[in-house]
């Protein structure tokens, strides 16, 4: 029974550190995406109006 409760707490705590690094590369994904826009945005105000 302990080896069960042990293999139970290590798939949550596996499937727990998962769902962490998909948030974390979500984020790092989206703050990248927001950085190249705006530059992005910029030169072609510089670009275009410039």
């Amino acid at each position: 029974m302990k080896k069960g409760m042990e293999s139970k707490v290590a798939f949550i705590n596996e499937e727990n550190s998962f769902k962490a690094k998909s948030v974390i590369w979500w984020l790092w994904s989206s703050t990248a995406w927001g950085i190249v826009s705006m530059f992005l945005v910029i030169w072609c105000f510089h670009h275009y109006r410039g």
